[in-house]
């Protein structure tokens, strides 16, 4: 029962600012394909330096112990610190170019690292993109994509409060605002767990029987 209204929150959440997806997941795009364009322009120097480096990650990663807490806690930080950024601009009012940069930059990361291992190691960059990046970033990116969609909707609606001088449960709506940003931060913990304790071990079980392929 609770699922079904959870989902049913979710899909009329989507329905009612589909715009405002279309755009964050636009701008997402943008962000991949300025990432893509970005390996392609940079120089052979460039590319062997970054490839001797994942070329020695990817050795490491069998002999090397691993600190699965130090990547937890890592991500968190980063991870966390953007759904607090986002956020803290959903309640400005004046935030929505940033929230939507945010994305962009997102995205950037994205292409430039999945193209950049792509570009480098052919079809074995594909495994590596696969094993390594993909796992995390199916849970990154619609928590992304959500969070900056409730902010821009939250400003938009505050904005709009404002004009008509409306701010009785303005108070209400921020503290069921954060409230969706704490749901958002759970998965986005779980997607903290992925990448500091399925990833490394799914790379090390992997290297560690097709090195060859990898390396």
């Amino acid at each position: 029962m609770l699922e079904n209204k959870l989902m049913t929150g979710i899909i009329r959440h989507v329905q009612t600012n589909f715009w405002l997806y279309m755009i964050s997941i636009l701008c997402l795009c943008i962000g991949i394909v300025l990432g893509v364009y970005t390996v392609g322009y940079m120089s052979s120097f460039e590319k062997s330096d970054l490839l001797s480096y994942m070329k020695s990650f990817c050795s490491s990663i069998v002999t090397a112990n691993i600190s699965s807490q130090a990547i937890l806690l890592e991500s968190i930080k980063n991870n966390l610190l953007l759904l607090l950024a986002i956020w803290f601009l959903g309640l400005t009012m004046i935030g929505m170019p940033i929230i939507l940069l945010l994305g962009i930059l997102k995205g950037f990361t994205i292409g430039y690292t999945t193209c950049f291992i792509v570009n480098g190691l052919g079809i074995k960059g594909i495994w590596i993109s696969l094993l390594g990046v993909l796992p995390q970033n199916i849970i990154y990116i619609p928590c992304l994509i959500f969070s900056s969609v409730l902010a821009m909707d939250f400003s938009i609606t505050v904005l709009k409060s404002k004009e008509n001088n409306k701010y009785p449960s303005l108070p209400l709506r921020i503290a069921a605002y954060s409230l969706s940003f704490v749901f958002v931060s759970v998965f986005m913990l779980l997607g903290c767990l992925i990448e500091a304790y399925l990833t490394p071990n799914i790379l090390k079980i992997t290297v560690m029987n097709y090195g060859s392929v990898f390396l």
